[in-house]
C-alpha cells in the first residue's frame, strides 16, 4: 500500500477503494456471531430449529454478537473476575454430571473387582471397588505395615496410563447428558469443565476418607500373619481427580469453531495431538520390535517386570517414556534410568542405540511439521504462537510425569515378596524445562523453514 493510499484512507474504512481489499485485520477476531441455545423465539416465544436464523413468525433475529476475546467478558463487555465462574456455573447439572461419572466408575470397578479376584476372601477384604475407583484416578497410597514387632511405612502410586480409560469413559454420558447442551462458547465450556473437575475431585476425596482400611492377613507360609492399613493421600486424589476430569471434558467438548476463534484453544489442542501421535506411533514401534524379537527390554533392564506385569500394559507404559526421552527428558526405568548420555553408553547394545535415536529423529520430525503448521495457519511475524504452543506442551508433558510416576517403596516391597521397590517415570519440572526448550527449538525451526510452501 503506497503513501498517498495511507493518506487518502480513513480510520473507518474498512475496505480499500483501490481493489475492495479487507484494511482492518487486527480486530475482525473479537467477534463473532452466535446462535443462542434456545427453542422459543425470546420475543413471540414461538417454537424455533436449532437452524433457523430468524423467528420464522415475527422475524426476531436469533442471533447475537459475541465476543471471542481469550479475556472472561461478559455479554456487556464488562470484565468478569474468576471468583464470579462459580456464581455463573450451573452447580444443578454440575453435580449430576459428576455424580454419574461417579456412578459409572463404580460400575465398572465392581465388574473389574470381580473379574480380577473372584472370590479369594483376602483380597476382597483388602481391595473393594472403591479403591479400584481411586486407583484408576491414578492416586498414591500410604501403606503401614506390621509383621511381629517390625513395622513399616512406605507410599505406592501406581500410575499406569491403561487406567485412565476407566474415568475417561465414565465421563463421556454425563457430558453428553449434561453439558453439551450448554457447551455454547469457549469460555462458557471452560466454566462448566471447570466446575465439573472441582466437584468430580471433590467426590473422590470423600471416598478416599471412607475406603480406609485395616485388616490382618496371612502370609500364607505359616499361622502367623501381618497387618496392612492403607489410605489414599487426600492431596494427591484431589489434584489427580481435578486434571483428569478438566482435560477429558475439556477437549470432549472442544469445537472446530473455537479452535479458529481463540489462538490458545487451537495450539492447547495442537499440543495434545502432538503428544498422542508422538506416543502411537512410538507404541506402535515398540510392539513391533518386541514381535520381531528385539529385546530391549531386556537391555532396558525392565525384564524382570514384564514377568509380573501383563507385556501390553509394561509396553503401552515404556512408550510413553520412551516419548518423553525423545523430548530429551531423563527417565527412570527401574533400577536404571534413560537420558542423552545413554546413547554413549558402551553397556547397552546397538539395537537399543539405534531405537533411541530413531526415536528422538521421529520427534524432531514431528515437531518440525507441527511448526510448519502453525506458520501456514498464523502466519505472524513474530514467534508468539510457537511460544504458546511450546508452553502448552510442556505443561501437558509435566502433567504426564506427575500422573505416570510407578513408585513402590522399599518397606512395604520387602514385607511383599511379590513385590520388588521400583520407581519409574520421570519428574515434573524437569519434564516440563527439558520439554519446553526441546518443543521450542524444533517447532521453531519448521516453523522458519515451512517446507510446505
Amino acid at each position: 500500500m503506497n503513501m498517498e493510499e495511507n493518506l487518502n484512507r480513513s480510520k473507518y474504512d474498512n475496505y480499500s477503494k483501490e481493489d475492495g481489499r479487507l484494511n482492518i485485520k487486527e480486530n475482525i477476531n473479537y467477534f463473532t456471531i452466535e446462535k443462542d441455545n434456545k427453542i422459543n423465539c425470546p420475543k413471540c416465544e414461538s417454537s424455533v430449529s436449532k437452524k433457523d436464523i430468524y423467528c420464522r413468525n415475527c422475524g426476531e433475529i436469533l442471533e447475537n454478537i459475541k465476543s471471542k476475546r481469550e479475556k472472561f467478558i461478559n455479554q456487556e463487555g464488562e470484565k468478569t473476575r474468576f471468583k464470579d465462574i462459580a456464581s455463573s456455573f450451573d452447580l444443578i447439572n454440575g453435580l449430576k454430571a459428576s455424580g454419574l461419572a461417579i456412578a459409572i466408575l463404580f460400575a465398572f470397578s465392581l465388574i473389574i473387582k470381580f473379574i480380577l479376584f473372584g472370590s479369594n476372601n483376602q483380597i476382597n477384604e483388602l481391595i473393594n471397588p472403591l479403591h479400584i475407583m481411586l486407583f484408576s484416578n491414578l492416586a498414591s497410597v500410604n501403606i503401614f505395615m506390621s509383621l511381629f514387632v517390625n513395622s513399616a511405612q512406605s507410599s505406592v502410586n501406581f500410575g499406569f496410563l491403561i487406567l485412565l480409560i476407566l474415568p475417561i469413559v465414565s465421563i463421556i454420558l454425563p457430558y453428553r447428558m449434561f453439558i453439551k447442551k450448554r457447551n455454547t462458547s469457549f469460555i462458557a465450556h471452560m466454566k462448566n469443565s471447570l466446575g465439573v473437575a472441582v466437584i468430580y475431585a471433590l467426590m473422590l476425596c470423600i471416598i478416599s476418607k471412607v475406603s480406609q482400611v485395616e485388616v490382618s492377613l496371612s502370609n500364607g507360609f505359616n499361622q502367623n500373619g501381618y497387618g496392612i492399613l492403607f489410605e489414599f493421600s487426600t492431596f494427591n486424589v484431589l489434584f489427580k481427580g481435578f486434571i483428569i476430569s478438566f482435560i477429558s471434558m475439556l477437549f470432549m467438548g472442544m469445537k472446530k469453531e473455537y479452535e479458529k476463534e481463540n489462538m490458545i484453544a487451537n495450539l492447547l489442542k495442537m499440543a495434545l495431538k502432538t503428544i498422542f501421535i508422538g506416543y502411537i506411533l512410538v507404541f506402535i514401534i515398540s510392539v513391533v520390535l518386541n514381535f520381531a524379537n528385539i529385546n530391549y527390554v531386556f537391555d532396558l533392564g525392565l525384564n524382570s517386570y514384564a514377568n509380573n506385569i501383563s507385556l501390553g500394559v509394561l509396553l503401552s507404559q515404556l512408550a510413553m517414556y520412551l516419548w518423553a526421552f525423545a523430548n530429551l527428558v531423563p527417565v527412570s526405568l527401574g533400577s536404571g534410568s534413560l537420558s542423552i548420555l545413554s546413547l554413549f553408553n558402551s553397556n547397552i547394545s546397538l539395537d537399543l542405540i539405534l531405537l533411541l535415536g530413531a526415536m528422538m529423529a521421529l520427534s524432531a520430525l514431528i515437531f518440525i511439521i507441527v511448526g510448519c503448521k502453525i506458520e501456514s495457519k498464523y502466519k505472524s511475524k513474530n514467534i508468539k504462537p510457537v511460544i504458546i504452543f511450546s508452553g502448552c506442551y510442556a505443561v501437558i508433558m509435566a502433567i504426564i510425569g506427575f500422573l505416570t510416576t510407578i513408585y513402590i517403596g522399599n518397606n512395604a516391597a520387602s514385607m511383599l515378596s511379590s513385590l520388588s521397590a521400583m520407581q519409574m517415570g520421570f519428574n515434573f519440572m524437569i519434564g516440563f524445562i527439558a520439554s519446553f526448550i526441546y518443543s521450542l527449538i524444533m517447532t521453531l525451526i519448521g516453523y522458519k523453514l515451512n517446507i510446505f510452501n
